[in-house]
């Protein structure tokens, strides 16, 4: 059973992995769209913004996409562990969970920085509500009674 459990973390880490650079970026798309229909359709996105996008996607895949769920499947393992592994595991999902809160906080920043931030499109919206959730996640780990 336990090498289920670790042949199916390591599949979906894998999978994670493999596929995140076919993810397209869904404002992206949303703003060449609205560009079809703007009379500035001239217009091209400048160099600075198409690597800011990069940044900002890669930042928040890495935090969202790869690093928190590192964090989850490390602290399931330590249900099953006892002593020094047990307490080693729990400071992997701490450490992993801050570097992701820490992630996320700075791919926010860079885009209230870079982007235009009106949220107008589901994108925005959808990424201002995952980041309060990362926050709160993180305030309800600290405030956490000790067993």
């Amino acid at each position: 059973m336990r090498i289920f459990h670790s042949a199916a973390s390591l599949s979906i880490i894998s999978y994670c992995a493999v596929s995140s650079p076919f993810v397209a970026c869904s404002s992206y798309q949303d703003h060449v769209e609205d560009r079809k229909f703007n009379h500035k359709a001239d217009q091209q996105l400048s160099p600075k913004m198409v690597s800011d996008i990069n940044l900002h996607g890669v930042l928040l895949w890495a935090s969202m996409g790869f690093l928190m769920p590192l964090g989850v499947i490390a602290v399931r393992m330590s249900h099953r562990e006892e002593g020094g592994r047990r307490k080693a595991l729990i400071y992997l999902h701490f450490v992993l969970q801050i570097l992701s809160v820490l992630l996320a906080t700075t791919g926010a920043i860079m885009s209230i920085k870079s982007f235009e931030n009106s949220f107008y499109n589901n994108h925005q919206r959808i990424g201002l509500g995952l980041y309060g959730a990362i926050w709160v996640q993180a305030v309800a780990g600290f405030l956490r009674p000790h067993r």
